[in-house]
C-alpha cells in the first residue's frame, strides 16, 4: 500500500470513527507509521477488513494497523467460548472412553485382600 492509499484508508476510518482524525502534523506522522505496517497489504484488503471491523458492535474504538492486515475472525467472544467448551467436552468424552477401554478388573488376590480387610 502506498502512503497515498494509507491516506485514503484514513478517510474511510474517519467516516466510521470520527475520533480517529487529528491535525495535519499528527496525520502525516500517523500515515508514515501506518505505512510501515501496511506497505505489503493491498488497499482493497485493508478496506474490506475495516468494514468487517466496524460492523462488529464490540469494536467501539478505531482499529490499529494490525487489525486491518488479515481477515478478521467474525466470531464473538461467546462463539469462541462455546466452541472451546464443545471441543473440551469432546476431548473429555474421548479420554473417558479410552480409560474405560483400558481398564482391567481387580485380580482375585486383590479381591481377597479387600474382603479380608472388610471382614475385620
Amino acid at each position: 500500500m502506498l502512503k497515498s492509499e494509507v491516506a485514503k484508508l484514513f478517510e474511510k476510518i474517519v467516516f466510521y470513527y470520527p475520533i480517529f482524525g487529528g491535525d495535519r502534523e499528527q496525520a502525516r506522522a500517523k500515515i508514515d507509521a501506518w505505512h510501515e505496517s501496511l506497505e505489503t497489504i493491498p488497499l482493497s484488503q485493508a478496506v474490506e477488513n475495516l468494514k468487517r471491523y466496524a460492523a462488529d458492535s464490540e469494536n467501539k474504538y478505531p482499529p490499529h494497523p494490525g487489525a486491518l492486515t488479515k481477515p478478521l475472525d467474525m466470531r464473538t467472544d461467546a462463539d469462541r467460548y462455546h466452541e472451546h467448551m464443545h471441543n473440551s467436552g469432546i476431548q473429555t468424552v474421548e479420554q473417558w472412553d479410552l480409560m474405560r477401554k483400558k481398564a482391567v478388573p481387580p485380580t482375585e488376590e486383590q479381591r481377597r485382600k479387600v474382603r479380608e480387610s472388610l471382614g475385620r
